[in-house]
């Protein structure tokens, strides 16, 4: 069900889908899908568990430091390559929930920060030369702006190698160190 959820809500967004088409989807009735969440509010937030649950998973596996975040965020490119329909579901979702006070937009904000937070902690550790939390910031804001150019147009750009181009001169030595 949260499979068929997140493919529906990637391609129709949270407004435009309905419990009915969610069951249809799984192969079940929308009384299941209701008797299993209680409401489409709950779908809508399995999704997000989902989405972060295979975000934290793919995170564990790698290494620390500079280079390890590096590793991990070209991976995670490549992943998106393999899972469009989650990396379309989280630009959907966060776009409709800008605007307003929901819990959904909370936790995209929480989310980010909690991104950012790491992200400046692995920068601070290894390059006092950077101002790790603008770092931070720029970083996560070409994710997600890398993802969504992605997204309009992936037969023209590659989404690893855009990663690859932008950390190797974000991260590139520092002025006067050996490295």
């Amino acid at each position: 069900m949260v499979d068929a959820a997140i493919e529906l809500f990637a391609q129709q967004g949270f407004p435009g889908t309905g419990v009915a088409a969610i069951a249809e989807r799984a192969g079940i009735t929308p009384s299941a899908v209701i008797h299993h969440f209680g409401s489409k509010d709950a779908v809508l937030q399995a999704v997000l568990d989902e989405y972060d649950a295979r975000a934290v998973a793919r995170v564990a596996r790698r290494a620390g430091g500079v280079d390890g975040l590096v590793e991990q965020l070209i991976a995670d490119a490549e992943y998106m390559i393999s899972e469009r329909g989650l990396a379309l579901v989280h630009v959907v979702l966060q776009a409709e929930h800008l605007d307003g006070h929901s819990s959904v937009r909370e936790r995209f904000r929480e989310r980010s920060r909690v991104l950012r937070g790491h992200i400046a902690a692995v920068v601070g550790s290894e390059r006092p030369d950077m101002d790790a939390g603008a770092v931070a910031t720029e970083l996560l804001a070409f994710l997600e702006g890398a993802v969504t150019l992605w997204l309009l147009d992936p037969g023209t750009v590659d989404l690893p190698a855009l990663y690859r181009g932008y950390l190797g001169r974000l991260f590139r030595p520092a002025e006067g160190s050996t490295a």
